[in-house]
């Protein structure tokens, strides 16, 4: 073959990667039939782990400690890979009832 295709890692056309993050965008959208409802406003955290010597642009992005939730509930979104990147997603949350408050 020409080293491009679904067969692996390296070589996914420009198509195919769009595919996939759409793929991804579908289930986060899908992903309200199984996660709990929220009848009240709430905050999100987007967490991107890049390895150390990853070039981020300080205007958009900030350095943070991980947020783990204590006893949460964790759902693994799909994944993919290109010949550059590697990307998981997750959601981790916590029923109200559960909350230390």
């Amino acid at each position: 073959g020409d080293g491009r295709g679904k067969g692996g890692r390296e070589g996914k056309t420009e198509k195919e990667v769009n595919a996939e993050i759409a793929a991804i965008i579908r289930q986060i959208t899908a992903s309200v039939t199984f996660l709990p409802l929220l009848n009240e406003s709430c905050s999100f955290d987007l967490l991107v782990y890049t390895r150390g010597s990853a070039t981020v642009s300080s205007k958009k992005w900030e350095d943070s400690d991980p947020r783990y939730i204590v006893n949460s509930s964790e759902v693994k979104l799909r994944s993919f890979t290109t010949s550059i990147h590697k990307v998981e997603g997750m959601v981790s949350y916590k029923e109200k009832d559960e909350w230390d408050l």
